[in-house]
């Protein structure tokens, strides 16, 4: 025979093997009655027990008499009690896992003989709204059977005008008892007299539609008596998070509603206004569900006749990923959690909540928006919008000299090298060109910036078009760019949350994952004294890429760094270098001093010299007037003529990286002196060794490398080499003892992959530019992919973006290239500093191929980390090789 499995505040049912029989509703009721929660009475029908009691319905009162004497002893009230009736809902407890379930029938128990009864406790109107309703649930239960046509129209007609009677703003004790009785020969007159029956019918109806559906057939039901928070005076009903759901304090919070069934019927109060004794109760059962389940939980309650029950929990699908940080972390506290379940709980991708403002949803309910777009950097940004760095850079100024917010979006179709500062002051950046991997979000990620590309925004005069919205420029728009939805532009001021690292739990987070992580670990991307300092906040274990280029757009070099581009000899332009040399030395001197020992790389100058010209009306003629004052005999037509002469129709693939150190050596020996000067400087005054490592981009050949490690000398030319010059600045700052550098290059040509074992021998690391062997490999343009990857990813010719999630051609060069390069020289350091490098689906290939970390952006730094550490875990747990 079946089972029938009681359940109240001191009994329930812990065999697992029972517990996987009763289906998941069951389970959760049977969970909350072994914490000791106060729970409302009740008992499960197993679903074999089900069949059994439909083919012979006098066995059912026997069965459950026992069950239901506790139910009534338990809650003063009577089955079929005319006067005080105890009430029951029945529910569907799915063994497997389903989004949806038969609706629940509340109130059985209510009928002509105790509808009454109940209206003296809660009134007329509520009572019989509650009768109609349970009529009316029936009906809806036994339309989804397998009913002939004919009666199915009567029973719609039923339901309608039980509906109709029922929704009425005050409801009528006789418009309910007319609306009943319209539709009455429907069913055995014994549903509406005896409350036994009533039950037995709701049970037979749920039987069949188990019956007749695959994922309901082993479904149990379960029986429990209902609680009323409008059941006079110390009555009410509330609901609490077991923490903060959005900051995550170790606090219940919700709200009460007193006298109120529901939220529906009135504003709630604060929990802290329910008695101490229910809001310490509470405080205790919140503490035991996230015990047991180790997560914040959503619980819902009732306090009837001064008596507290707890009516369900469950899971809190929209906490905030700070929340539930805390919680972990305070549950780790009380050794409830140890350090493996902490970082595994987490999804990395999450983590970009907490370092990027999140949008306030209810603040743009109103708002026009426009969903879609290429997320290049996520977060959420609001900002009045300019078309041009030069516009946004003046709105920027004079919002600070008055004293007004410096919110901006910089929006333009693409952006370049000098439009850098714009998005560094900005909230965001929209471009309508590229994709993932393009300038824009590049940038933005390195910055901490949101970045959205939105191919379908049309840049007019002064202003942009996006769907039937203009934006005239000065319009406020907001960037919704989250981590696992649609980006989304809205029109107007929203509100934000800033982001907090600090305070937030993170900084403690990353220190437990920090614990996981083994030797191979992750480097920044930082080329500011204020990325190197948040890198270190986040655990870089050092620099991997330093892009110089980045330090000569500031105002007060740009020009200068032009003046030196168009120099008409090498002369003039080693005399602008030189007033550039302190400057670097600085920079420089500022990243060692923030890194405190640990490895800085410094990329020497790679992008092409045209970037670093004015692409703009304005920021031509501010240089012709900056050059001008130098070389008055200069004309301006001879300025411009200087730049165009610069203009290359392909810059990626052209006079750019170890190709600049070739034709004008003085420009890396520049740098090369001001990296050896900061390091041996910072040495001298504060005793920090400093491990710089030089890195020269855009290598083919070995023959290359090894003329600018080493130098070369041809009639009239020279080419000094790294290692002579750091002697000449060892001897001119008479210092003693040569500091351990290391002297590398970016692998991110084909050729270079290929030719990795020639290269190595001039080299003591190489690191993988995958945003460039991306583009080399694939003969892809990163700013140009995504007008065609949509269609490509329709016909399942590429499923991810190659400049998101490494490609299987890029992985093969990059695996050549570290096993060729370690034949020469087994000690060879291998990194990854391209954007790949924050995705955690590349981590396990840059872990197995050797490399010995990845780099990226300090605001990838965390979702790095932490991917790094739940591979390792899975790793140990499936018996995998540790990386030690």
């Amino acid at each position: 025979m079946g089972r029938i499995y009681s359940f109240n505040s001191s009994e329930f049912i812990s065999d697992p093997e029972i517990l996987e029989t009763i289906g998941s509703r069951g389970a959760r009721v049977m969970e909350l009655a072994s914490l000791g929660a106060p729970i409302a009475p009740g008992f499960i029908l197993s679903n074999e027990l089900l069949g059994e009691i439909v083919e012979d319905p006098s066995i059912a009162f026997d069965l459950y008499k026992k069950p239901i004497a506790r139910m009534e002893q338990t809650l003063e009230k009577g089955f079929n009690d005319k006067d005080n009736p105890l009430l029951v809902k029945v529910a569907e407890s799915p063994t497997l896992n389903m989004v949806r379930t038969l609706s629940s029938i509340h109130n059985i128990g209510l009928g002509d003989h105790t509808v009454d009864g109940f209206a003296s406790f809660v009134g007329e109107g509520f009572a019989y709204h509650e009768y109609g309703n349970l009529v009316q649930k029936i009906i809806e239960l036994e339309l989804l059977t397998d009913v002939k046509q004919e009666r199915a129209k009567k029973l719609q007609k039923y339901r309608d005008a039980l509906k109709s009677a029922t929704n009425q703003k005050t409801v009528k004790k006789d418009t309910v008892k007319q609306a009943l009785d319209s539709g009455r020969d429907l069913f055995p007159e014994e549903i509406y007299t005896n409350t036994h029956e009533q039950l037995m019918y709701v049970v037979k109806i749920f039987h069949a539609l188990f019956q007749a559906s695959t994922s309901s057939v082993d479904s149990s039901l379960v029986v429990q008596g209902m609680v009323f928070g409008n059941f006079g005076k110390n009555s009410g009903f509330g609901n609490f998070y077991t923490h903060d759901i959005i900051e995550g304090e170790n606090v219940i919070s919700g709200e009460y509603f007193e006298q109120a069934f529901d939220a529906r019927e009135k504003e709630g109060v604060s929990l802290q206004e329910v008695s101490k004794k229910f809001y310490k109760e509470l405080e205790r059962i919140g503490k035991e569900l996230e015990k047991y389940f180790k997560e914040i939980r959503s619980v819902r309650f009732t306090v009837e006749n001064g008596k507290l029950w707890v009516i369900d929990q469950q899971p809190v699908p929209n906490k905030s990923t700070q929340a539930e940080i805390k919680t972990l972390l305070d549950l780790h506290k009380e050794k409830v959690v140890d350090d493996e379940y902490v970082v595994q709980a987490i999804k990395p991708g999450r983590l970009s909540e907490i370092l990027h403002a999140a949008l306030d949803e209810s603040s743009v309910r109103k708002f026009k928006s426009a969903a879609g777009g290429i997320a290049g950097a996520v977060g959420a940004a609001i900002g009045r919008v300019y078309f041009s760095t030069d516009s946004l850079l003046k709105a920027h100024k004079r919002a600070i000299q008055e004293n007004q917010p410096a919110d901006f979006i910089l929006a333009m179709p693409s952006t370049f090298a000098e439009d850098v500062k714009a998005i560094e002051v900005a909230k965001g950046v929209l471009s309508s060109e590229g994709g993932y991997a393009s300038h824009a979000p590049v940038v933005a990620r390195s910055l901490g910036k949101v970045a959205l590309v939105y191919p379908n925004a049309r840049f007019l005069k002064n202003s942009m078009k996006i769907g039937d919205t203009e934006v005239k420029e000065g319009d406020y728009i907001t960037l919704n760019v989250p981590y696992y939805e649609k980006p989304t532009i809205y029109f107007g001021a929203a509100r934000l949350s800033k982001p907090t690292p600090e305070g937030s739990g993170l900084l403690e987070f990353l220190d437990i994952v920090q614990g996981q992580i083994e030797d191979f670990d992750v480097h920044a991307n930082a080329d500011q004294p204020k990325d190197a300092e948040l890198s270190r906040t986040f655990n870089a274990s050092g620099i991997g890429l330093c892009r110089t280029e980045h330090m000569f757009f500031a105002d007060d070099r740009i020009n200068t760094f032009r003046s030196m581009i168009i120099a008409d000899s090498s002369e003039e332009r080693a005399e602008v270098l030189e007033k550039l040399e302190p400057m670097q030395m600085d920079d420089f001197y500022q990243l060692f001093k923030i890194m405190k020992g640990l490895p800085v790389t410094i990329r020497l100058l790679d992008a092409p010299l045209h970037e670093f010209l004015p692409h703009t009306q304005d920021s031509m003629k501010s240089f012709v007037d900056f050059f001008r004052e130098g070389h008055p005999k200069i004309s301006e037509k001879e300025i411009r003529l200087r730049c165009d002469l610069l203009e290359e129709f392909n810059p990626m693939l052209g006079h750019r990286g170890i190709r600049v150190a070739v034709s004008y050596p003085e420009i890396y020996n520049m740098q090369i002196r001001a990296i050896f000067q900061a390091a041996y400087k910072l040495k001298a005054d504060e005793g920090i060794d400093v491990v710089p490592e030089i890195m020269i981009p855009l290598v083919m050949t070995a023959n290359e490398l090894k003329t600018i490690r080493n130098g070369k000398r041809i009639e009239g030319k020279a080419i000094v080499g790294v290692e002579e010059i750091e002697e000449g600045v060892r001897k001119e700052m008479k210092v003693k003892d040569a500091l351990d550098y290391k002297i590398g290059t970016m692998i991110e040509l084909p050729a270079a992959a290929l030719q990795a074992d020639r290269i190595a021998r001039y080299a003591d690391f190489f690191s993988f530019g995958t945003n460039d062997l991306t583009q080399t490999t694939n003969g892809l343009s990163r700013d140009d992919f995504n007008n065609f990857f949509s269609d490509y990813n329709e016909f399942d010719l590429l499923e991810e973006n190659p400049f998101k999630v490494l490609g299987e051609q890029v992985k093969e060069m990059i695996a050549i290239a570290a096993e060729r390069g370690r034949l020469t020289r087994p000690d060879l350091d291998l990194g990854l500093c391209g954007e790949h490098g924050a995705e955690p689906e590349n981590i396990p290939f840059a872990k197995d191929s050797g490399l010995n970390y990845v780099s990226t952006s300090p605001y990838g730094i965390p979702i790095a980390k932490l991917a790094i550490a739940q591979m390792n875990i899975k790793r140990r747990e499936e018996g995998g090789e540790s990386n030690n």
